[in-house]
This record gives structure tokens, C-alpha cells and sequence, in this order.
């Protein structure tokens, strides 16, 4: 099965002008930018096949670290991608303010401005941000990813796509939703790569109506990530050659030529654990689920990591950090915590598994001897 590797192979000596943008180009420039690279934050920056030729590119905690440095490798060797100008980086990351933000301005052949926010990276407070999203109205990466779209605006006048993924695709979109109008207006296309939904009250704005039409959403099969909260109505399903949660990683997706290999629904997986997170979103209340919030974090910072690379580095100092955080809870904490395990133990697996046994429900005995045995309808028996 083809992959994005397999796309740059093909398409790489075409240019915009032979073939057009498109959907499969926008998940290239959303992976690019989990990347870090010295020289871009300055207005100039560079171009790939510059920063390839200069090593300008940096080690970034972030997953799959490797199938993206190899992304960018092979990016920045093709006629379609090489002269892309990437600059106007920036990258914040504020512990106090529960803050992991970053993106990238990318000059792009076809005379566009494509501005790229980065998902989530391995940092604890970025993850934390993620699921300040389930009870705040607007995390500061949101209101960062408004400000930064309306500056880059202010750049030059040409139309401007907006992308990203994973949390970087929750940021295109309400970044679009929420700037200027007249910003608005210059937006040509939002796409948001199985990035996770927003507040109700973001989808019913004036805001987000003006740009709706424009918004290209894409998940993978067994999505996870992006069915989390509201979601938007209309969504591609793409095929990818992984399983579970792995099936987040946009190398793992599937393209022929310039568009995705789909398919008609996500898979029944994703259905029941979809129910299982928005039923336990439903019965909590907003400051319920942030005071639970808190105190999740709060045990993984008792290990002193940064990051979830740090936690696997040293596995017993993360769970002997954790064990003496719970030790020197308060009782008010604790309670949380115990409320936390208690609704995933109630919602969470038990749930899933009896969900998904009574879709995947086995004919009744006596229905059994009525049906035909395999070789008598002329099939091979099989287990799904």
C-alpha cells in the first residue's frame, strides 16, 4: 500500500503548475511542521532543499521522529516541494500557562501562503493543553493560533491555506473560525488531519459559518483523537496500514496518486470508544473535568519528567514518582482521582468491550443449524 513516501516518489517532479494542490499536499505540509529548524524563526527563513543542504534541521521531541526526518529528507529532494520557503517559525512552550504552541509560514510554489500548526510534541504540558480543551472554551494555543494567523496575514495579500494535525488541525480550524473577517476572506482552504473538535459554542458562531465550506476534515479508520468533543459534520475517512491509536500517524496513511484511499465510516472500534469519550464528557461538568485534569498532571509531574521520552527512559523512577505523589495527596485529591478511575473503569473498558460484543453479536444456537455449512454454500469459514 502507498504511502506519503510513495507520493513525493511520484509526484515529486511535477510542480504546481502540471498538478495543482492538493488534499495529499496539505498532510505533507501539516507533518513538515512538527519539525524544528534553525534559521526559520527570521522573515526570510529558508527553503527545504536549503535547510537540507545546510542541516539546518534540528532533533525534535515529537513521535515518530524518524519517519518525519525522513519525510523532510526526501521533501526537500523533489522538484514540487524543494523551493517551498519556510520562515516567521515560532515555538512556545509555558508550563504556567498550560501552554505548547507552535507554527510555521510556508511560502508555497503555487504563489500561496500556507501557514502549518503542529499537533501536539511529547512535552507534558502539551498534552495537558489537549484535554484543557474538554472544559475550557479557549486554551491559549487556540488564542495563539488566532494571533498568529491574523500577523502572517498581515505579511502580504495573497490567499492563505490554513493546516494541521492532531491538535494542530483543532488550531487551523478555530484559528479560521475565529479571526478578522477580512482574514476570512482570504482563506481559501482550513484542513484539519484527525485533529480532535471544539467547543459547542465555536461551531454555532457567526465565524465559523463564514468558513464551514472551506473546511476539508480527514481521519483515519480507527480514529481516536479526532472524535474527541463536537466534531465537524462532514469528514473523509482514509485507509491506513496500522492499527488503534497508530493509525494517528499521518505516514501510516494511505494515498493513491493525488488523493486519499477512503472508505465509508470509521470502523466499529472507533464508534464505541467515540461513545465511551463523549459519555464520559456528559456525565461531568465542565469544572469537574478540569479540577480531574489537574489532578492527573499533577501525579505525572510527580516523576520529574518533561516529556513521555523521559518517562520511557526510566519507567520506575515515572511510577515511584507517581506512587509518592498519591502518598502526599490531599483528601480532596485523592477523591478526584479515585472519581477519574472510577468513571474510565465504568465508561472505559468495560464499556468499550460490551459495546463492541453486542455489534459483533453471534447468531442464536438455533440459528446456527439453519444456516448452511461453509462448503455447502461454497465458501472458506473464517473467523472476522
Amino acid at each position: 500500500m502507498a504511502n506519503l513516501m510513495d507520493y513525493f516518489a511520484w509526484r515529486g517532479d511535477l510542480g504546481f503548475d502540471l498538478s495543482p494542490w492538493n488534499a495529499v499536499d496539505a498532510l505533507s505540509m501539516s507533518n513538515l511542521c512538527y519539525l524544528n529548524f534553525r534559521g526559520i524563526d527570521d522573515p526570510r527563513g529558508w527553503t527545504l532543499a536549503e535547510a537540507k543542504r545546510l542541516e539546518l534541521m534540528q532533533d525534535t521531541i515529537v513521535a515518530n521522529f524518524d519517519g518525519r526526518k525522513a519525510q523532510f529528507l526526501a521533501m526537500a529532494d523533489t522538484h514540487r516541494f524543494g523551493s517551498v520557503r519556510m520562515h516567521h517559525f515560532i515555538s512556545l512552550t509555558d508550563e504556567e500557562q498550560e501552554l505548547q504552541f507552535s507554527a510555521t509560514c510556508y511560502d508555497m510554489p503555487d504563489g500561496t501562503l500556507c501557514i502549518g500548526f503542529r499537533g501536539t510534541d511529547g512535552t507534558l504540558v502539551g498534552w495537558k493543553e489537549d484535554l484543557n480543551m474538554s472544559w475550557q472554551t479557549a486554551v491559549p494555543a487556540q488564542e495563539a493560533a488566532v494571533f498568529y494567523l491574523e500577523r502572517a496575514a498581515e505579511l502580504d495579500e495573497r490567499p492563505i491555506r490554513v493546516v494541521g494535525h492532531s491538535k494542530g488541525g483543532n488550531l487551523a480550524a478555530y484559528a479560521a473560525a475565529c479571526c478578522r473577517p477580512e482574514v476570512q476572506d482570504r482563506l481559501i482552504e482550513i484542513d484539519s488531519f484527525d485533529g480532535p473538535g471544539m467547543d459547542p459554542t465555536v461551531f454555532g458562531s457567526e465565524g465559523y459559518a463564514r468558513v464551514v465550506d472551506r473546511i476539508r476534515s480527514v481521519v483515519p479508520q480507527t480514529c481516536i483523537v479526532g472524535m474527541m468533543m463536537e466534531y465537524h459534520r462532514k469528514y473523509t475517512v482514509v485507509k491506513a496500514d496500522a492499527s488503534g491509536i497508530m493509525q494517528h500517524d499521518p505516514l501510516t496513511w494511505q494515498v493513491r496518486g493525488t488523493q486519499f484511499e477512503t472508505v465509508e465510516k470509521i470502523d466499529a472500534n472507533a464508534e464505541v470508544i467515540s461513545e465511551t469519550l463523549h459519555g464520559l464528557l456528559e456525565q461531568t461538568e465542565r469544572e469537574e473535568r478540569g479540577e480531574m485534569v489537574d489532578t492527573l498532571f499533577a501525579l505525572l509531574e510527580n516523576s520529574k519528567s518533561s516529556n513521555f521520552t523521559e518517562m520511557k527512559v526510566d519507567p520506575l523512577r515515572t511510577l515511584s514518582g507517581m506512587a509518592k505523589g498519591t502518598r502526599e495527596m490531599s483528601a480532596e485529591a485523592r477523591r478526584g482521582l479515585a472519581r477519574l478511575a472510577g468513571l474510565f473503569i465504568s465508561l472505559g473498558f468495560g464499556s468499550v468491550a460490551d459495546r463492541y460484543h453486542l455489534r459483533k453479536q453471534e447468531p442464536k444456537p438455533e440459528e446456527k443449524r439453519t444456516e448452511a455449512a461453509p462448503e455447502e454454500a461454497g465458501e472458506t469459514a473464517s473467523f472476522s
